[in-house]
């Protein structure tokens, strides 16, 4: 079987305060995931496999989507970087549909506006 984790990583010089993500994005804290690193978050860290990955894509962004000037405000002050995470491994004896990994435009389009990274890691077993 085919696995993929999709999130939303925020990464700083200095650690991130949970409370003010929390505040400014309107997202509640158990939305937010710490990291072992102390200057990441992930936001929406989603895992249930799809094998349109957009589908994951936006359940991971569901709290974040049109809330991109505030992402840039915060990446400003802050010094934020935005990363949108696709972990994705594939199964390379399963007779499973390979994962759609291509980004729809809306998708590409709130990256775009959120000066947010797309990082696809992809894992072949």
């Amino acid at each position: 079987m085919h696995e993929c984790r999709t999130y939303f990583n925020i990464m700083s010089e200095l650690p991130i305060d949970i409370d003010l993500i929390s505040k400014e994005l309107s997202i509640s804290k158990n939305e937010i995931t710490t990291t072992k690193h102390p200057n990441s978050i992930e936001i929406g860290n989603y895992r249930e496999y799809d094998v349109d990955v957009n589908k994951m894509v936006r359940k991971t962004l569901t709290n974040l989507l049109g809330k991109e000037d505030i992402l840039i405000e915060l990446k400003e002050k802050y010094n934020f970087t935005y990363y949108l995470e696709r972990v994705i491994e594939i199964d390379s004896k399963s007779e499973e549909p390979k994962p759609i990994m291509s980004l729809d435009n809306d998708i590409v389009e709130f990256l775009f506006k959120s000066k947010t990274i797309d990082d696809l890691d992809y894992y072949i077993y």
